[in-house]
């Protein structure tokens, strides 16, 4: 009976990550929407298995205080949205695939081309409401994740108390 409930808690959660994607599709212009619908989806427990490896490459450290501290070269820190979008269009990826997710409830990952991630950042994050995106290489070796947190920074605080980070790697 284990087995089965596991079996039908899987299913239900790759029909809610399928069901995101149209959600995902729906809330894009329509030149952005045909490329993530074409795009490979990937869901659990694929997905799983990918952000699990990313986990590991940061020793299961990502988004901690200790992360901050180990991994400071790797890490960009922004009190606006501007900032960040600036910043993350001014990356240059190599011209490969990459796996795109989103930091939403039942988000699958899309395999789409990085620099078409790159060169469409803003309306993608804004199509989210500024949560989290990893763009990640297929070989795990480059990889950009922006993220959202509470409080502001002390040398530019943000009046709504938020600011984002961007963990960024190419080795």
């Amino acid at each position: 009976m284990d087995e089965r409930r596991l079996l039908l808690s899987q299913k239900l959660k790759i029909n809610k990550q399928k069901n995101q994607r149209i959600n995902l599709i729906n809330s894009l212009p329509l030149d952005m929407s045909n490329v993530i619908e074409k795009s490979d989806l990937i869901t659990s427990p694929e997905s799983d298995k990918i952000l699990d490896k990313i986990h590991e490459k940061w020793n299961h450290e990502l988004h901690s205080k200790d992360f901050i501290f180990k991994y400071k070269d790797f890490r960009n820190e922004f009190s606006w949205e501007e900032e960040v979008v600036q910043f993350v269009q001014g990356i240059v990826i190599e011209v490969k695939l990459a796996y795109l997710f989103f930091g939403i409830d039942d988000s699958p990952m899309f395999l789409v081309d990085g620099n078409w991630v790159i060169q469409h950042f803003d309306t993608l994050w804004n199509s989210i409401n500024n949560e989290d995106v990893w763009i990640i290489g297929q070989n795990f070796n480059y990889g950009v994740i922006v993220s959202c947190y509470a409080g502001y920074l002390e040398h530019d605080p943000n009046p709504e108390e938020i600011h984002f980070a961007i963990t960024r790697w190419n080795n």
